[in-house]
């Protein structure tokens, strides 16, 4: 290689940038942490049991740590709430 075309080619490689890491959006970062919980069985079934069966007068809230609600009673409220 002539002097001339490394010198050219030292250039061209000190003039190259890095490129940036290409930044992921809010969604792909939490479906990326979602694989490290785990899927296990228990309270987790008791507590989503509860919320697909509770037929209380809470038109939405917590009950003890469990998010309830009564969805007829959100579509008899939609416009007072």
């Amino acid at each position: 290689m002539s002097k001339q075309k490394l010198q050219k080619l030292m250039q061209q490689m000190a003039a190259k940038k890095k490129k940036k890491p290409k930044k992921l959006d809010a969604r792909t970062e939490a479906l990326k942490g979602r694989k490290f919980f785990s899927k296990g069985t228990g309270e987790n079934d008791m507590v989503r049991q509860a919320q697909r069966d509770y037929n209380g007068s809470y038109i939405s809230g917590d009950l003890g740590g469990v998010e309830v609600g009564n969805p007829s009673y959100k579509k008899y409220y939609k416009g007072v709430i």
